[in-house]
């Protein structure tokens, strides 16, 4: 296959496999329940522990991983380079947020964002969860760790291209990690609603104060 076919299939396959709503589906299957009506309407696997419990969040939590491992499987068999790893999370990000399936509702990509991530360039992205933790636990507040941890994403990424040890020989050295990440965290911020943030804070760890 010529690269441009290549491309568009890799983006196509990407976002529907990510606009799958597996927290939509564990939900209804298990209390018979829209997520979209429910608290933030995001549909995500912290809305569905909040509202079905842990049972069905876990299986949703597991889902969206199982959709991050199958993207990049697909990636590896059709191109196996970077650039496809990386094409695919982005697209398949976006069909989680912006899902075909429920008209164009969904969650927040960032099961899907963690879990790829995690297996391209582990150590520069858990610095970058590192910063969330102490930003979190410094400030009390959810919404304004998950703004930190988005304006630094990228710079951590951009560490990758020094050093990237990571599993199955998938740690190389380059740019496109914290351009990746700068494009999805881009996406995240057009999804974030402090308000919504401050619902789950008070609905899944409690109240903290400003």
């Amino acid at each position: 296959m010529t690269t441009i076919p290549l491309v568009i299939g890799t983006i196509a396959i990407g976002y529907l496999l990510g606009s799958i709503p597996t927290a939509y589906i564990v939900m209804r299957l298990f209390r018979k329940q829209d997520l979209r009506e429910l608290g933030t309407g995001n549909v995500t696997a912290t809305a569905v522990i909040i509202h079905g419990g842990k049972l069905p969040g876990i299986l949703s939590l597991l889902g969206e991983i199982l959709k991050t491992f199958l993207c990049l499987f697909i990636a590896y068999l059709l191109v196996g380079e970077l650039w496809a790893y990386l094409l695919i999370l982005v697209s398949a990000s976006v069909g989680q947020i912006w899902s075909i399936w429920l008209g164009g509702a969904g969650g927040r990509g960032q099961t899907i964002f963690v879990t790829g991530f995690l297996v391209l360039c582990p150590v520069p992205f858990l610095l970058a969860g590192l910063c969330f933790l102490l930003a979190f636990f410094t400030t009390k507040r959810l919404s304004l760790g998950n703004q930190i941890f988005h304006l630094v994403t990228p710079l951590m990424l951009m560490l990758a291209n020094l050093f990237n040890p990571a599993l199955f020989g998938l740690g190389q050295h380059s740019w496109g990690y914290a351009i990746t990440g700068a494009a999805l965290c881009a996406f995240f911020f057009v999804k974030h609603r402090t308000v919504t943030d401050d619902i789950i804070q008070s609905q899944a760890w409690g109240t903290y104060s400003r």
